[in-house]
């Protein structure tokens, strides 16, 4: 069972000033989607967070590049699933750096204006040839209508697009997320493009907007504890319209939220969207740290697909996480039920935590650390033994 947290859009609003296009290049079968584009009607400003990995995927070094000679202005980023290009040497880096090249050229801009991310299997040769032959249509195809035909064609296993859009005083904002297995909080936990017309102050504040929203979204999102060498996060905006960059910030981040939240929805053989309330911390990094340690436990998260409520599972994982608290004052609770409090469980209470469980497909597990007045959510899923499958199964 698929967690769908609300209907897939048949249309996304882009921000004014961008297009978008989604096509099938031939890296995927049954004729799928799978090579994608987003364009700028001129240079945008442009910040980006990247995996912790030590194996980075060709794109990576290629958009680092790209951002320092540019000065941080992008025209164009493109995106190609199924192919990971990661662990392919110098040649996965001049493939995708001739991609970039070829979009570039038929833009007329620098060939540093061009961004690329690449997702999929790792180890193989990305078949740029394809890729390019292509890049016509995919031209041709751009518009302001589509943005979910990029949305489906950069998925990889997951069951639906991401897509989500919001206003901001006179600004837009769209942001794009693929994700479903591979995702822990190391930056950038999957491939995530925030669009926006709102104007930023500079680029040294692009980039230091992206990684606060990307702290508080983002950051807070895990499936498996496994993190991507190819994990990229960008941020793109036109500042076209005017929006306070307080609030600006804040919809992008609330943005950033509702697309982490999705991710976890569509874990890998998910049936269950798990939020971690931590509660009564010294402060929110606190409250963040064991917050994924709770979500990342196996135990934790096996108790969740066998619809069990074992507190006991989670107040352990809470407690080593290497923070101190005092665990005779914590509470625990799963749904609406109190299962440990006051420094003992409270077992009367357990048929609410497990019909919690097995009624709802968003559940909610807390603990209140009573050190303080700091909170923060992380999202995460069951762990069935669909992923299992999915992962045994995934270059079949």
């Amino acid at each position: 069972m698929t967690v769908v947290l609300e209907p897939v859009p048949d249309h996304i609003p882009l921000p004014a000033g961008f297009r978008a296009a989604g096509l099938h290049c031939g890296l995927k079968k049954n004729q799928l989607p799978d090579l994608a584009l987003l364009l700028a009607e001129s240079p945008v400003a442009a910040a980006a967070i990247y995996t912790q990995n030590q194996l980075t995927g060709a794109h990576i070094h290629v958009c680092r590049d790209h951002l320092a000679r540019s000065g941080g202005l992008v025209r164009a980023v493109l995106v190609n699933a199924r192919n990971a290009n990661c662990a392919t040497g110098q040649e996965g880096i001049d493939a995708a750096r001739r991609c970039c090249h070829e979009l570039a050229r038929r833009l007329g801009c620098p060939d540093e204006q061009v961004l690329m991310a690449s997702t999929g299997p790792i180890g193989a040769p990305l078949p740029s040839e394809r890729i390019v032959s292509h890049l016509d249509a995919l031209l041709e195809r751009a518009s302001r209508d589509g943005g979910m035909d990029f949305a489906r064609a950069i998925m990889t296993t997951d069951t639906y697009p991401k897509a989500q859009h919001g206003r901001v005083g006179a600004a837009e904002a769209t942001g794009f997320a693929k994700g479903s297995g591979m995702i822990h909080p190391s930056m950038a936990t999957m491939l995530g493009f925030l669009l926006t017309n709102g104007r930023i102050a500079s680029t040294n504040a692009t980039q230091a907007m992206l990684r606060r929203i990307a702290d508080r979204s983002f950051h807070r999102v895990t499936i498996d504890g496994d993190t991507s060498p190819n994990d990229t996060l960008l941020l793109l905006a036109s500042g076209t319209a005017a929006a306070a960059p307080e609030a600006l910030e804040a919809g992008l981040t609330t943005l950033g939220q509702q697309l982490a939240r999705t991710i976890a929805a569509d874990g890998e053989g998910a049936t269950r969207l798990v939020t971690v309330e931590v509660r009564g911390a010294r402060t929110e990094a606190e409250a963040t740290a064991i917050g994924r340690v709770i979500a990342t436990s196996p135990l934790v998260k096996t108790a969740v697909a066998g619809r069990d409520p074992n507190w006991g599972r989670i107040l352990s994982a809470a407690g080593r996480a290497g923070i101190a608290f005092p665990a005779e004052r914590a509470r625990v609770w799963v749904g609406p039920a109190d299962v440990y409090s006051g420094g003992k469980p409270h077992p009367e209470n357990e048929p609410a935590a497990h019909r919690h469980l097995v009624d709802e497909t968003r559940i909610v597990l807390g603990v209140d650390l009573a050190t303080g007045d700091a909170e923060a959510d992380v999202w995460t899923c069951d762990f069935t033994k669909d992923y299992v499958q999915i992962n045994a199964d995934y270059r079949s």
